[in-house]
């Protein structure tokens, strides 16, 4: 995956995230040009409109990073909460931290597949004639029908009986070098099938996580 140059905290865009329950790898790349570093202070970045949503991600983010020993903190609490962060906020952020990395988490696209299962439903049927003259008293069958008859015919047709409906969320994954303000990594993850959002952040997070490790990005 080829990657362009760009400037720490890139244009943000507005984005939802949605919780899932399984997450995987898709790729990954790194800048081939800078050597290894390690980082061990974080500040987390969820770029999403709803603010609640970005605060627990970053909460949840935070934590996950803070369990390995790392130093991490969510960018809401020096930005503010409710309003939408900027490029100006989020660099005052960085400064006011001792942060030597800015990692970034936004959706970049949502697909949804769904899968019909078809079946035969009975459309239309007809009965024969009673075998009783009119001047007979009905008898009443088993089944609360007068007379006795039986079916002369039946119509089906093919027509779904069952939707299973998937849905997969690509969200990407920016880590930024606070003293060269250059990206030095990007991930694309893979979020299939919708869960409990705080279960989705965690997910994520341990997933990226690791990677970063095995990169050589984080202790």
């Amino acid at each position: 995956m080829k990657k362009c140059a760009v400037s720490i905290l890139a244009p943000l865009f507005v984005v939802m995230m949605t919780g899932c329950a399984t997450v995987s790898m898709v790729d990954s790349w790194k800048d081939p040009k800078l050597p290894p570093k390690s980082y061990r202070d974080f500040l987390v970045v969820g770029i999403s409109q709803k603010w609640q949503m970005r605060q627990v991600f970053e909460e949840v983010f935070t934590a996950e990073l803070r369990k390995r020993g790392i130093s991490a903190t969510p960018s809401y609490t020096i930005t503010g909460v409710e309003e939408k962060p900027s490029r100006e906020s989020l660099e005052r952020a960085v400064r006011s931290t001792s942060a030597d990395a800015v990692i970034t988490a936004r959706i970049v696209a949502t697909k949804q597949e769904t899968v019909k299962s078809s079946g035969y439903v009975m459309t239309d049927r007809g009965y024969t004639n009673p075998i009783f003259s009119r001047d007979d008293v009905m008898p009443v069958d088993l089944f609360g029908f007068y007379g006795a008859s039986t079916v002369s015919y039946a119509t089906f047709d093919s027509k779904p009986v069952d939707v299973t409906t998937s849905t997969t969320t690509t969200i990407e994954t920016n880590l930024f070098d606070v003293a060269t303000k250059k990206l030095v990594w990007s991930n694309t993850a893979n979020a299939v099938e919708p869960a409990g959002f705080i279960t989705a952040s965690e997910d994520f997070a341990k997933v990226v996580i690791n990677a970063m490790s095995k990169e050589g990005f984080i202790p």
